[in-house]
């Protein structure tokens, strides 16, 4: 009998990257503090996986200004806040907030204050966890089970008072960890003190030296991310059209939109390449997966 956490552990791998097949996440298993099921069973997952996925609506970039929720001015605030503190936070390479993160972040945004950017943040990557479990949820066919989240939510709030559980000293702290990587200086915000998570930062302290590098390579997973989303996107895409009275996918519009996007990542990135903190960054980030990436370069 197969835990369901294991078929948990293996939708998360895959939604990382929807183009791997059931081999190469096996191998990622491996690399998890579990014992992995067989070869054949994870790529009966994978599988099931991707032929739910062809059942679902894409997921929707949230653009700028251009959906109905900015009408509201009670959720413009939020709306703008996050739109701009991912890039500030992760750089320019970020991909647009979805529809659903920006949903989950309105649902639960009165337990922020975004007045604060690290506030600001950590709603940006709880919206981010709800949608990816809601996610995961309907691709395994299963109801969404929040109470895990909702008691990190309440208990970082401080809603629920006393000692926080491990499930959110380790969520949190993973999210500021990335924080005090990427923008060190959003800590000394005030507001951080009343977080009561100081021991998140011994463990995550910046060395000035490899701060660079170590940017650097977040900027190519975001990048090795975007290549990868395109395709499953585009692909479930054309799949859809074939199976319309539209034939002629090569001359379509939505093949053209894709095949725009993917040039616009594949620029980026050779720009990135062609700095010499990129180019080492690129090379330490190669080492360390265990697939192939799909931005290749001599």
């Amino acid at each position: 009998m197969i835990h369901p956490k294991i078929r948990q552990k293996i939708a998360e791998l895959w939604s990382e990257d929807m183009t791997l097949g059931g081999t190469a996440i096996h191998q990622l298993l491996k690399e998890e503090p579990i014992k992995p099921p067989s070869l054949r069973f994870v790529q009966d997952e994978v599988k099931k996986l991707n032929t739910g996925v062809m059942k679902l609506e894409p997921q929707a970039e949230l653009c700028l200004w251009q959906h109905e929720w900015y009408e509201d001015p009670e959720k413009v605030p939020v709306l703008l806040t996050l739109h701009y503190i991912r890039t500030e936070v992760e750089g320019p390479i970020s991909s647009k907030m979805y529809v659903e993160e920006a949903r989950w972040a309105l649902k639960i945004a009165r337990f922020f204050d975004i007045s604060s950017p690290v506030y600001a943040y950590l709603l940006f990557r709880f919206a981010v966890t709800y949608a990816k479990g809601d996610l995961m949820a309907r691709l395994l066919g299963q109801p969404f089970d929040t109470r895990t989240l909702d008691r990190a939510l309440l208990e970082f709030s401080g809603v629920i008072k006393g000692d926080k559980s491990e499930t959110t000293f380790l969520l949190v702290r993973d999210f500021l960890s990335d924080l005090k990587r990427l923008r060190p200086e959003y800590l000394e915000d005030p507001k951080t003190e009343e977080l009561g998570f100081r021991g998140f930062f011994e463990d995550t302290v910046l060395n000035e030296k490899n701060g660079d590098v170590d940017t650097e390579i977040d900027q190519w997973k975001q990048l090795e991310w975007g290549i990868a989303r395109v395709e499953r996107e585009g692909f479930i895409a054309e799949g859809r059209f074939q199976a319309s009275d539209n034939t002629d996918w090569e001359r379509s519009a939505d093949k053209t939109y894709f095949e725009n996007q993917e040039n616009d990542i594949r620029s980026r990135a050779a720009d990135l390449y062609a700095t010499p903190e990129g180019k080492t960054a690129y090379d330490l980030f190669v080492k360390s997966i265990n697939v192939q990436n799909k931005l290749q370069f001599p």
